[in-house]
Parts: structure tokens; C-alpha cells; sequence
């Protein structure tokens, strides 16, 4: 499926017509395989559909080039959140989630008891450090693929592009009519003058070929209004579910900690901050991988090799999906593989309004005021005095350190999160191909769509 070169597709196509025309229109003589080949030859010169094959292959690519890249970004942005699920924690998160979750029952405290709102946020943060690494090329991901369901919803909608294309093919037909007689003059001078034969009047010909393009229109209606309804739908459905996963990373540790695991960010007194029930202490920390001053958790090492090929896979499908956008060329691999490839183009993080030079505009309106999402309701942190900090009971202690985390209260800065979170009628070229190219284009919709939640 991926194999299939579209330029390929369209001269094809049209190079058969050609032939199948000039064969019709020059009745009266005979034409083996080999004249036939000689005739196909002469096609781009003579140019017999005048620019309609031009137009209509530039419409076609850079819609199915924009499917494409819609359905591969949804299975890798899928593809990435399975394998982060295989990023296993630091013993020192190991312990801090002990120390939060297990504690309280080892020191005899009543199950009634949570944890506090503020320690579970660092512990998640801690935790999740690597985690929020994806965050800047994740949302740059999200703003592609808004900008290309945009597209499919517009000038690159394959629905619209589809709908008239009974009509541009018949165009095409009438020019190659009208300039007959001289292409046939040209192809006689090129290829020589075939051998005459038996044929039916031209007439009666001219009528039958004049009838196979009467395209019943009345049959279309219906499944017009079907399929249009079915794909925009589900392309407006997607692009919402990916805008409401902007800042995904670092929203993280709030909705961990949203789940009614730990004490309401109210009760900062009746709630187990580490070492017995009382307040929590401690700020919370900044975003990140930078934890060292996480009172929870602190170490979080070297950023992991699965990381960097999350980066690498989202960064990559990004600029695939600007070349999209822009009604470039993107150079595929296939699925099943690796998407450690390159894509063509210089990639260099642009989107333009430019599709192709053509009139249709792209509906594009720039940049989208919502594109900063309102952060999750969390109260402020508490305002810290100078107050001595219990001692921290520490499951693992760190190698050449004490246990106490005395005076790191002190230290530590209170950053909260940035704002922004179808006699029997004819079979019709759209009734064929909206019955066997559009319930495979929403199968391969929905089952990325289904990875990805």
C-alpha cells in the first residue's frame, strides 16, 4: 500500500485513457501493443488532456500525502506513550512511593490517612522527570497535527477533491476531442501510418463513447452525504482529542495525584507528609528533568536511550507533517519498521500557506489563541517559614549522604505550573471509489485512533 508511487498512479491512468481514445477516435485502423507503446510515448509532448492530468495529480498527491501523515502521526504519537510505559523507575522513586504509599501502615497510622496533596506532586514529579523530557517536541507534534486536520478539512479534504473528479476527467476527454485531428497528424509523423482495418461507423462509436461519460450523477447524492459526513466527523473528533493532549508531560504528575490516592490539596494538616500526620513542608518542585532540589526524589541520571528515540521519532513525524501541510512530497517508511528515517525536505520547523501555487486557499488562520491551555486546578503551595524541617526517613539512603533533608526547605524555590494547559444504474468513478477507498481510509483511522487512547 505504502509502495504506491501517485505520479505513477495519475500518468498511468492517463496514458491508458489516451491510448484507449486515440484508438477509439482512429477507428478505421488497426493498432497492435507495439503502435500503442509508440502512441503513450508521445503523450507528454502533445499533451492531449491539456493541464487537467497536472492539476489533478498535484490535488490528489498532496491530499493522500496529508491522509498519510494524519494516520502515521496517530500511530507513532500511540507508539510513544507504549513504549514510555516501558521506562522503568529510579530506586529512588521506588522509594519515595514506598515512603508515601507504605509508611503510614508500617508506623501504625490509620488507613484513613493519605498522603499529602503537595508530597505526592513532588514524588510524581520526580518520578516522572524523564517523562516531561517529550514535552517540548510533544506540543510542537500536537500544533502539526491540528494544522493538518485543518487541511483535511479544507482545500485538502479528499471528499471535496473526489466529488468533481467525474467532471475533470470528462474535461479532459473534450480536449483531447477537440485537438484530435492534429494528434493524431503528430503520432502518424512519429510512429507512422498504421495499417487500415475493419471497424464500425465512427458515428455510431462517437455515440457510444458520448453515452459512457454520462456519469450518473443521481446515484452520488446519498453516498456523498454519507461519506462526507463520516470522515469529517471523525478527522474533528481526532484533531480535539490531540489538542487536549498539549503539555501531556507535564501535566502528568497532577492527574497521578488526581485520583483520589492522596489527601485534597485542602487538608494540609491531616494528611502523612513523610515522616507522621502533620502539614507538608516543603514547596513544590519546578518542571523537568532538573529535580535536585526535589525533597522527594533528587536523583534522576542520565536522560535513558528510550527517551532520546521518543524525541527523535516525535521530531521526526513533525517535520513529515509540515511538508504535508505545505502539499510537499514526504518520503515514507513503512509503519511495521523503525521511524528512525528521514523525511525530504529541509524540515526546519516552518509551516507556510503555500500549498502548490494553485487558487484554493488553505483555510489556515495562524497561530490559535488556545494553543496555551489552562493549567490543572492546583492551589497555591503553602508559604514556607523558617521552620526546623523533621528528619526524612529515607527507604534507601544515598551513598555518602545522611538522612536528614535538613535545610532543604530553605533551598528550594516555589515554581508553579505555566499557564496554558454506491435496467442497473452504472457503477460511477465516485461511487467506486468512495465504496472501496473510504471504509479502508476510516479502518485505518480508527484503529490509530484506538492505539492512541
Amino acid at each position: 500500500m505504502y509502495n504506491v508511487d501517485l505520479n505513477d498512479a495519475m500518468d498511468n491512468f492517463f496514458n491508458t485513457l489516451y491510448q484507449k481514445m486515440f484508438t477509439v477516435l482512429n477507428s478505421q485502423y488497426n493498432f497492435d501493443n507495439k503502435y500503442l507503446e509508440c502512441v503513450g510515448e508521445h503523450m507528454k509532448e502533445m499533451r492531449p488532456f491539456g493541464d487537467v492530468p497536472q492539476k489533478l495529480g498535484v490535488q490528489i498527491k498532496r491530499s493522500f500525502v496529508a491522509t498519510r501523515a494524519f494516520s502515521q502521526a496517530l500511530t507513532v504519537a500511540a507508539n510513544v506513550l507504549k513504549n514510555m510505559q516501558s521506562l522503568k523507575p529510579s530506586a529512588d522513586c521506588a522509594a519515595a512511593l514506598t515512603r508515601m504509599t507504605a509508611c503510614p501502615a508500617c508506623s501504625g497510622i490509620s488507613d484513613n490517612v493519605l498522603a499529602c496533596s503537595y508530597m505526592c506532586t513532588n514524588t510524581m514529579k520526580g518520578c516522572l522527570a524523564q517523562h516531561a523530557a517529550l514535552d517540548t517536541d510533544w506540543n510542537q507534534f500536537v500544533e502539526a497535527v491540528d494544522k493538518i486536520a485543518d487541511r483535511l478539512l479544507g482545500p485538502f479534504n479528499i471528499e471535496v477533491l473526489v466529488r468533481p473528479i467525474n467532471l475533470k476527467i470528462s474535461e479532459a476527454i473534450m480536449n483531447f476531442q477537440e485537438s484530435s485531428s492534429d494528434v493524431s497528424q503528430r503520432v502518424f509523423t512519429g510512429c507512422g501510418r498504421p495499417m487500415l482495418g475493419r471497424r464500425r461507423r465512427r458515428d455510431n462509436r462517437e455515440l457510444e463513447l458520448e453515452e459512457s461519460l454520462n456519469f450518473d450523477q443521481e446515484t452520488l447524492t446519498e453516498d456523498r452525504a454519507s461519506t462526507a459526513a463520516i470522515l469529517d466527523k471523525l478527522v474533528k473528533e481526532i484533531r480535539q482529542r490531540v489538542r487536549d493532549l498539549r503539555q501531556f508531560w507535564v501535566y502528568l504528575p497532577y492527574r497521578m495525584c488526581n485520583e483520589g490516592l492522596v489527601a485534597p490539596p485542602s487538608n494540609t494538616k491531616e494528611c502523612w507528609n513523610g515522616t507522621h500526620v502533620d502539614k507538608y513542608l516543603y514547596p513544590v518542585s519546578s518542571d523537568g528533568e532538573s529535580q535536585m532540589m526535589n525533597p522527594e526524589v533528587r536523583s534522576t541520571g542520565p536522560r535513558p536511550t528510550i527517551v532520546r528515540d521518543q524525541v527523535f521519532a516525535l521530531t521526526t513525524i513533525t517535520n513529515r507533517l509540515k511538508l504535508a501541510f505545505n502539499g510537499q512530497d514526504v518520503d515514507w517508511i513503512d509503519t511495521d519498521e523503525t521511524w528512525y528515517g528521514s523525511g525530504s525536505g529541509s524540515g526546519d520547523g516552518t509551516f507556510t500557506d503555500d500549498e502548490d501555487g494553485f487558487k484554493e486557499g488553505s483555510g489556515y488562520e495562524g497561530p490559535r489563541e488556545e494553543l496555551e491551555p489552562e493549567p490543572p486546578k492546583q492551589p497555591s503551595p503553602p508559604v514556607v517559614h523558617e521552620v526546623e524541617i523533621p528528619p526524612r526517613v529515607d527507604i534507601e539512603p544515598h551513598k555518602g549522604t545522611g538522612t536528614s533533608n535538613t535545610g532543604t526547605s530553605s533551598s528550594n524555590q516555589t515554581i508553579s505550573v505555566n499557564s496554558g494547559e454506491d435496467s442497473r444504474p452504472k457503477m460511477s468513478l465516485f461511487r467506486a471509489l468512495t465504496t472501496y477507498l473510504m471504509p479502508i481510509v476510516v479502518m485505518w483511522f480508527g484503529g490509530c485512533f484506538n492505539d492512541l487512547l
